[in-house]
């Protein structure tokens, strides 16, 4: 027997419905969060480190002071907004602004070369 027209717009709206039913939550249940973290595309790499400051003079380009467990890197940027900025850690108060940073911020640095200069494209702040 065929469907009349309300009767399929009733079972098309509660198909979906239970499609875009939340998901339950099991009490006593621990859930898991996990960051997905930005994917490091095709001629970029990844450090991982200490912001410790940004120095933003005026008219001149920023710079990002990170230390590693090797060395202190600086990373040079045309503007601020010229990063991309992810805040995995749910306690990180944004904007981010220039200057230093106490305590450090834990981040993952991806930068790109760019005419022989090590560019930062995005900047992830990440959970202590």
């Amino acid at each position: 027997m065929p469907l009349s027209l309300s009767n399929a717009l009733i079972v098309m709206s509660t198909l979906v419905m239970i499609q875009d039913a939340p998901r339950r939550v099991v009490p006593g249940d621990h859930p898991e969060t996990k960051a997905i973290y930005r994917e490091v595309k095709e001629g970029e790499e990844r450090v991982e480190g200490q912001l410790q400051r940004i120095v933003c003079p005026p008219g001149k380009p920023v710079t990002f002071v990170v230390k590693t467990k090797e060395k202190v890197m600086t990373y040079t940027a045309a503007r601020l907004d010229a990063v991309d900025y992810i805040a995995h850690n749910p306690n990180f108060r944004g904007p981010v602004s220039c200057g230093g940073y106490t305590p450090s911020e834990h981040v993952y640095v991806t930068s790109k070369k760019v005419n022989g200069t090590t560019r930062p494209v995005a900047i992830e702040f990440l959970p202590r």
